[in-house]
């Protein structure tokens, strides 16, 4: 009978026997090392992702932008969708009023509804302002019909899915932080004029702020769009505006405090101990002349 040898041919080495057996060995313990380490970075992944420091910050976020566009969906959600923007007058159209529950949204929703269009609101309710306020005027628009949708104009997929839903045929755009005016654009592009009144051919190439600056971009992005896409739009360049459910940091509100509380009122002069003016116009003209938009456009 013949002896096998089985000693390592190197003295002090060990050598791998190159078999198929071995092959496979070595091979499933590389995949069960993969295999381990993907789980362990997994859960370290989900550890931060889970961490207080990192869902803290959750509750903000939502107030500023809207859920996710998976909760948006199912038949009641588009029941209540299709129901708000139902037309019932004859010659009536369907609108998407973004800024929905803001101080000029409110009213021109409300009126649009009155006059038998369809209307569906799109709101974010930020707080800039105490939003209690706005869910108030949620529920005023509830009361009459129009539906308001939790959510932020900046998400492509919810305004996709409303459109789906509903084929709007017209847009009133007056969603925006609430720093200022709430619309497309401002009498602020009109810069230092001192011609009175005002007309839509004054100069608007000298704006004296960059607030002004910004709203006078924005109107040339939307006569781009109009040049390169045909797209049908129209701007409004509000004064400040006044009225029920108003915004309460505009200055009617602070003057309408003091005085109850007895207070003076701080008067400011302008160059040269000149008088200061400012215009307001009343809520009702503003709704007027979004109708006037509306129908022109």
């Amino acid at each position: 009978m013949k002896h096998i040898d089985t000693t390592p041919s190197t003295p002090g080495k060990f050598k791998i026997e190159k078999s198929p057996y071995n092959r496979l060995r070595l091979h499933s313990s590389l995949a069960k090392l993969t295999f381990w380490s993907l789980v362990f970075l997994g859960l370290i992944f989900v550890f931060f992702y889970r961490s207080p420091s990192s869902s803290s910050s959750a509750p903000s976020d939502l107030s500023r932008r809207s859920l996710r566009t998976s909760s948006y969906g199912g038949p009641n959600f588009e029941r209540r969708v299709r129901a708000s923007a139902k037309i019932r007058s004859r010659n009536g159209i369907s609108v998407l009023v973004t800024g929905a529950a803001g101080f000029v949204g409110t009213h021109v929703s409300a009126a649009l509804k009155r006059r038998g269009d369809g209307v569906l609101g799109l709101d974010n309710f930020n707080d800039y302002y105490d939003p209690s306020l706005k869910r108030a005027r949620q529920a005023l628009l509830e009361r009459s019909g129009v539906y308001i949708v939790e959510g932020d104009i900046n998400d492509v997929s919810l305004l996709k899915k409303l459109f789906d839903i509903v084929p709007f045929t017209h847009v009133m755009h007056l969603a925006a932080q609430a720093a200022r005016n709430r619309v497309g654009s401002s009498s602020s592009v009109y810069g230092l004029n001192t011609k009175v009144p005002f007309s839509e051919r004054d100069r608007t190439d000298q704006p004296a702020s960059l607030y002004a600056a910004t709203k006078k971009a924005g109107e040339e992005i939307a006569h781009t769009y109009n040049h390169i896409y045909g797209l049908s739009l129209t701007g409004l360049r509000f004064f400040t505006v006044y009225g029920p459910w108003g915004r309460p940091d505009m200055a009617y509100f602070f003057f309408t405090r003091d005085i109850l509380k007895g207070k003076s009122i701080p008067i400011f002069e302008a160059a040269n101990h000149g008088t200061v003016a400012r215009d307001f116009t009343y809520i009702d003209d503003i709704v007027k002349g979004c109708f006037g938009c509306i129908r022109y456009s």
